[in-house]
């Protein structure tokens, strides 16, 4: 699981609650079931309203990422695709094809068999680039539903704060009554920044910052595809491949 993601809304909203009881406040008193109701579903339809239906799916079916980073090893890749690359060198290409059939990842194993059917390196670096801008497509609109609906909601927090005070400013004769009720409706105007800026948002851009580690991987794989492609020397690819790592991460060759 990414705690950053729990622990960060968990923290936000922990910090608030302190401050707020500092100055004599109660949070509960801000944990208001109208407000929410208001803007919450109203922000997730209204973004749902704006975004094209497949990424609107997209966005609920990658949710999970934003929670539990996706299993990406390149210090794994970088060991399996210089295996590979040196299986090429030394008994050919086509000696991969038992090998590609037993690859989990779909895109490693399509381009190296693209490779085996003896296809020239640029059509399958075409071929390749095409599949990680559609991959990069699919996940930059996922993650664009919930930033929209994270622009949305401060909005939305107002026109709950409006309803409320259109209905305390009928309490005039309880001045109580429209106290408790103006109270009540700026409820909303924080229930709406709230979500904007500690639920919606940060959900937008995690799933973004998780589905670029995806993306990486993917990239990291090309190059060794082309590599393979190409003949490289399998020490000159991994130390190519070794530049895909971030900084920090252990560079173990398989050549020392």
């Amino acid at each position: 699981m990414d705690l950053t993601s729990v622990l960060g809304l968990v923290l936000a909203v922990a910090s608030i609650s302190v401050g707020d009881i500092l100055e004599g406040g109660n949070p509960l008193h801000v944990v208001h079931l109208s407000s929410c109701i208001i803007i919450i579903p109203t922000t997730m339809f209204a973004a749902m309203a704006g975004t094209h239906a497949s990424a609107v799916k997209a966005a609920f079916k990658e949710f999970k990422i934003i929670f539990m980073p996706p299993k990406v090893d390149l210090s794994s890749r970088v060991k399996e695709i210089t295996e590979l690359s040196s299986a090429a060198r030394r008994d050919g290409i086509l000696s991969l094809e038992g090998r590609a059939a037993g690859i989990e990842d779909d895109f490693l194993r399509e381009g190296l068999n693209m490779v085996i059917d003896g296809r020239e390196a640029k059509s399958v670096h075409e071929d390749l680039e095409i599949k990680i801008e559609q991959m990069e497509h699919y996940y930059h609109t996922a993650a664009h539903y919930w930033l929209m609906a994270g622009e949305s909601a401060p909005t939305f927090g107002l026109v709950g704060a409006v309803l409320g005070l259109m209905l305390a400013l009928q309490l005039l004769d309880d001045p109580t009554a429209m106290a408790m009720g103006i109270a009540g409706a700026f409820t909303a105007t924080v229930t709406g920044i709230m979500t904007a800026y500690a639920i919606f948002g940060p959900w937008g851009n995690k799933m973004k910052a998780n589905a670029g580690d995806i993306i990486k991987e993917k990239e990291m794989m090309m190059a060794g595809i082309l590599g393979i492609a190409n003949g490289e020397n399998p020490r000159n690819l991994e130390a190519k491949l070794f530049g895909f790592l971030p900084p920090g991460v252990p560079r173990v060759s398989q050549f020392e």
